[in-house]
């Protein structure tokens, strides 16, 4: 059991190490959350958890892959996280590659805007500087909201791509783009 449980170290700085029970104990937790909430169109499962750790077990992603997609499966759920930071080597940092996904996210959805908006130059730079007033707090997100469905109608999936940088609770953030 020494040597399947060597990977697993308990990220506290007191080098405890994790056994195949606490593996089990944490695997259950999750399934129990997931497979709670399970709506019709929700793809938050614990099959879908179980299959990104297995894929991640068999080399098939690496460990980027796996903490940005469990990042988001788990999101909402604290201790799960948590607990499964526990699990995660030493030398790896969450947060680091948090960010850095976060910051891919962010040029990828800067870049579909200029190229989908290539023809209409003026769009693109009213994209920037509303994206600019929001981040330097001139404008509300309420505000921001609504200027960006504007903005992007008969674009919807730029809508849907820019709304995760909102707050959850913004005021037509949960509508449909062309109420």
């Amino acid at each position: 059991m020494a040597s399947s449980s060597s990977k697993l170290r308990k990220r506290t700085g007191m080098n405890t190490e994790l056994t195949l029970e606490d593996a089990v104990r944490y695997m259950k937790a999750v399934a129990g959350k997931l497979d709670g909430e399970k709506t019709a169109d929700s793809e938050k499962t614990a099959e879908t958890f179980f299959h990104l750790m297995k894929e991640f077990n068999e080399d098939r992603i690496d460990a980027y892959q796996v903490i940005t997609k469990v990042y988001e499966l788990l999101k909402g759920h604290p201790d799960l996280l948590e607990g499964f930071n526990a699990f995660l080597p030493e030398d790896v940092d969450p947060l680091t590659i948090l960010k850095k996904q976060t910051e891919e996210d962010d040029v990828s959805l800067v870049l579909r805007v200029e190229w989908r908006f290539r023809n209409n130059v003026q769009s693109y730079r009213r994209f920037i500087a509303i994206l600019y007033q929001y981040r330097s707090m001139q404008k509300s997100a309420e505000v921001t909201c609504q200027e960006m469905k504007t903005l992007f109608e008969g674009n919807e999936d730029l809508f849907e791509a820019f709304k995760k940088y909102l707050p959850a609770d913004t005021p037509g953030v949960d509508d449909n783009i062309l109420d």
